[in-house]
């Protein structure tokens, strides 16, 4: 059933940019597409081509060298490619919900960042060749601390992942809280959090990382991108009948019409971009001028990265339908310097 979605203007006054190297960072993505045969048509390249995942990674990154762009895309692509394979199962296919499946898939994926495996398409397949040529590549531009932190939060996105595809197994709706705990994880936000510190030549102590107040500012930004996400791309879930989404969740347990619950989540976006931006003015100085500075440069990649999931979402992909309560015209782009 086709619905018209119908978002009202969200609250996100951060910074618009993108890297001026991103039609070189799409060429380069559908080379890598296309070497490990990830997609399965001419129709299915045709489709993520219009989708530009490029332009959602140089939003989001707009000051990263080229390099890192491109892994940074090839990683996002890999997961997008996966999500699309679990929301089009059909029921001769719909083992691959099942959880020891899925707990079997997670475990080579992390063999893969544990040991530093290198696998090829002919030894393990092609979802796992791009996987471990993501990860061969990450290692050579980041710390074994980060790496660590990473393999923790990729961990957590799938785990979180497989909670979410035995729901819809089993067509169990999501509670508020559940789904609002989990959503930042196998949505893949911590990921794209932790590759700021990789983009932004930024490597912030351990003290940093386990603070109270940067992680619940780390965690409402994270949140946010995932709320929007959730307007943005509610006519694509309610095709599906996806129930893993904060509008349909709100519409289960507190009987709302669909208007009501885009009223609500919109209404929950922009609180916690102002909590976000509260926040960010009450955290402490961490006794270092360098520490300091290194905060400072992760806090503004992070908001440039919820604007520009924000820009990607409105003004870029075809993936998602919806009317914005701005014109989507095109606005003109702000390049990184």
């Amino acid at each position: 059933m086709k619905h018209t979605i119908n978002i009202p203007k969200l609250y996100c006054p951060f910074p618009s940019r993108i890297s001026p190297l991103v039609e070189k960072v799409d060429q380069h993505t559908f080379r890598w597409l296309h070497k490990f045969n990830l997609l399965q048509s001419d129709e299915m390249y045709e489709k993520f081509r219009r989708y530009k995942f490029a332009w959602m990674t140089a939003r989001t990154y707009p000051y990263a060298d080229y390099e890192f762009l491109c892994i940074a895309n090839n990683l996002y692509t890999w997961l997008f490619v996966l999500d699309d394979q679990l929301d089009n199962i059909k029921p001769e296919t719909d083992s691959v919900r099942e959880r020891p499946f899925l707990q079997k898939i997670i475990a080579d994926f992390m063999n893969i960042l544990r040991y530093d495996k290198v696998i090829t398409p002919a030894e393990g397949g092609d979802i796992l060749a791009a996987l471990s040529d993501f990860w061969s590549h990450i290692l050579k531009m980041s710390s074994t601390s980060w790496q660590s932190q990473f393999m923790l939060s990729f961990k957590a996105t799938f785990e979180a992942a497989v909670w979410e595809a035995v729901n819809a197994k089993r067509k169990q709706h999501p509670d508020v809280t559940q789904y609002m705990n989990l959503r930042t994880f196998f949505s893949g936000a911590n990921l794209g959090t932790d590759m700021i510190e990789v983009a932004s030549k930024v490597c912030l102590p351990v003290y940093i990382l386990q603070n109270e107040q940067f992680q619940k500012l780390v965690d409402l930004g994270r949140r946010v991108v995932c709320w929007a996400n959730d307007l943005f791309s509610l006519s694509k879930e309610l095709e599906h009948g996806d129930q893993h989404n904060l509008v349909v969740v709100l519409m289960n347990q507190h009987n709302m019409s669909l208007e009501e619950a885009i009223a609500e989540a919109a209404k929950i976006h922009n609180k916690e971009v102002r909590q976000f931006i509260e926040l960010k003015y009450k955290l402490p100085s961490f006794g270092s001028w360098k520490v300091d500075d290194d905060v400072r440069r992760y806090i503004d990649a992070l908001e440039i990265m919820v604007r520009g999931f924000f820009d990607w979402s409105v003004y870029d992909t075809d993936r998602y339908h919806f009317t914005y309560a701005e014109d989507r015209k095109k606005k003109s782009l702000v390049r990184a310097a």
